[in-house]
């Protein structure tokens, strides 16, 4: 496995980043279709996209620095350093519902409503990035037996340079990504059939299909992050955010599913 996919001319373009290359290009493609499903204008979705690219790189630079800070803080000039690696899922979802949310009010557009339209795109991208992990190896999950029958059981091979350090003699892994971008494109298959359902006969109230999606994804990488590698017992940092999360995505959705049913009720 090699990190560079190819070169054009003398410019070599990284397998990693064309992997998120194709992840915003299916997402824009399924964001065209939602907005051709809620009779929307697709180039709102543009100006999202220009505006969001950046603000998200940031937040989740940001959001990195800040699960690493005793590190960060002991050596303050790598937090430029993003050639390194180093990005967080949460402080990028969190830039792009920053943007979105900025975008509406100044567009007076309903952000709970576009959140929905964006919905089933952002999980196909999530899907899409995950499965980028998997075949670049940077997820690791728990090593299987050195012995590993050959029955068929699902395991990803880590090169040697890529296994943590104190785990050179493991060659078979738990696929945690894999796992990770299956559930999600399932997660996404589900927004799509509730998509069309919400758009013709809204099913929920504006925001809840985002909702939804959010918690499922939480709930997945929470369920996932018990095959993550890790030394020390019980629930990690990341699952207990994820726990939390979904927690209030779920809170949220259950709210305002209240709010729509008190509306008809006085109506």
């Amino acid at each position: 496995m090699g990190l560079i996919a190819c070169f054009v001319g003398h410019i070599p373009l990284y397998l990693y980043g064309c992997i998120v290359a194709a992840a915003l290009l299916a997402g824009l493609l399924v964001a065209r279709i939602s907005t051709w499903v809620y009779d929307e204008d697709f180039s709102a979705v543009i100006d999202l996209l220009l505006w969001g690219i950046p603000v998200g790189f940031i937040m989740a630079r940001a959001g990195y620095v800040l699960g690493h800070w005793s590190f960060y803080l002991a050596h303050p000039e790598s937090i430029a350093w993003v050639w390194e690696g180093g990005f967080s899922l949460y402080g990028a979802a969190l830039g792009l519902v920053l943007v979105l949310w900025l975008y509406c009010r100044c567009r007076e557009m309903d952000f709970w409503h576009w959140l929905d339209i964006l919905a089933p795109a952002l999980l196909l991208a999530l899907a899409i990035n995950q499965f980028g992990h998997f075949v670049m190896q940077t997820t690791v999950g728990m090593p299987l037996p050195p012995d590993l029958p050959n029955d068929h059981t699902l395991a990803e091979y880590i090169e040697f340079s890529y296994r943590p350090s104190g785990f050179e003699r493991y060659e078979y892994f738990q696929p945690v990504a894999l796992y990770q971008a299956g559930m999600q494109l399932a997660a996404w298959l589900l927004a799509v059939i509730l998509t069309f359902w919400q758009a013709r006969r809204r099913l929920w109230h504006e925001g809840c299909l985002f909702l939804f999606g959010a918690a499922a994804v939480c709930l997945i990488r929470f369920g996932c992050g018990y095959f993550y590698l890790s030394t020390t017992p019980g629930l990690h940092p990341g699952q207990i955010l994820s726990l939390a999360a979904a927690a209030a995505c779920l809170a949220l959705f259950f709210w305002r599913q209240h709010q729509q049913r008190d509306r008809y009720f006085w109506r």
